[in-house]
């Protein structure tokens, strides 16, 4: 769940405007088939890198990098990058608000198109560190070097108007991995349990994209990374036309940030994931027209 994501990162704390280098994969979930499931996982939107927030995040990233050691990039997750994210979740949150190994085999399988990731590529001087242990190398002629998951913004979609218990579970009968390849759902099976508010998991068909977690490694917090990368993850779901509102959940010292950044606060939420406590945080999403 986004919580203290960003410890001291507020905007009072930045001191110039985050301005995201062009992502290798310029492109967004978007609409444009007759099948409905198909639509949001077509991507086919490309950007202009003078308003690309990805572009501003990678740039920022290459300027702070005083090492001259950093070369990020953002793309859309997937189960290959199961290990990345655990190991990122485990260092970002307490165990009783973190995102479980079965969760993420979950939704980076079933709607991996909602989830984003900021990598860099980057040498280590400890092998033995949890980060470049769960990272690849980025290609064949570059074994010393690791793709490292540096921020994630894991979510999947609801029926329901904000982030529900039911929307933060999933299906009993969606298989352990390795072995899950062959689930595929279809609306009239999906579950329904908790307090009746909706099927659980992902549902396509919903219009309500529910964000589960947003998280940055410890040692890029406090940098203003947090509040670019998820300012770039609205403008791509927002420009793709997959869904009306974005919700997560949030503690209250973090209510005036996310507001901050366009969400309305809806109260307290009934959701008691990591023993309750939540605020709905509600982002409207722009019509984007024809």
């Amino acid at each position: 769940m986004p919580r203290d994501l960003f410890p001291g990162d507020s905007p009072q704390r930045q001191s110039s405007p985050l301005s995201l280098t062009q992502s290798p994969e310029l492109q967004t979930p978007g609409t444009g088939t007759n099948d409905e499931t198909e639509a949001s996982k077509n991507f086919t939107i490309l950007r202009d890198e003078s308003d690309d927030r990805e572009y501003q995040l990678s740039e920022y990233m290459r300027k702070s990098d005083k090492e001259n050691n950093l070369h990020p990039y953002v793309q859309t997750l997937s189960i290959s990058n199961l290990d990345s994210c655990v190991a990122l979740e485990n260092a970002a949150f307490t165990e009783n608000e973190r995102c479980s190994r079965d969760k993420f085999v979950y939704r980076l399988t079933q709607c991996p198109e909602l989830c984003f990731g900021l990598f860099s590529t980057m040498p280590s001087s400890d092998e033995s560190d949890p980060y470049w242990s769960a990272a690849r190398p980025p290609d064949s002629h570059n074994p010393k070097l690791r793709s490292i998951l540096v921020g994630h913004v894991i979510a999947t979609k609801s029926t329901a108007s904000g982030v529900t218990d039911d929307s933060m579970d999933f299906p009993t009968s969606f298989p352990s991995h390795p072995d899950h390849s062959d689930y595929n759902p279809s609306p009239a099976l999906e579950e329904v349990n908790h307090s009746n508010e909706g099927p659980v998991g992902h549902v396509e068909s919903g219009r309500t994209l529910c964000i589960h977690s947003v998280g940055v490694l410890p040692k890029y917090q406090a940098r203003g990374i947090g509040k670019t990368i998820l300012k770039a993850y609205l403008q791509r779901m927002e420009s793709s036309g997959i869904a009306d509102r974005i919700a997560l959940l949030a503690h209250d010292h973090l209510v005036k940030w996310y507001e901050a950044l366009g969400f309305r606060n809806n109260g307290v939420s009934d959701a008691k994931f990591g023993g309750g406590g939540w605020y709905d945080m509600i982002y409207d999403v722009k019509d984007q027209g024809p």
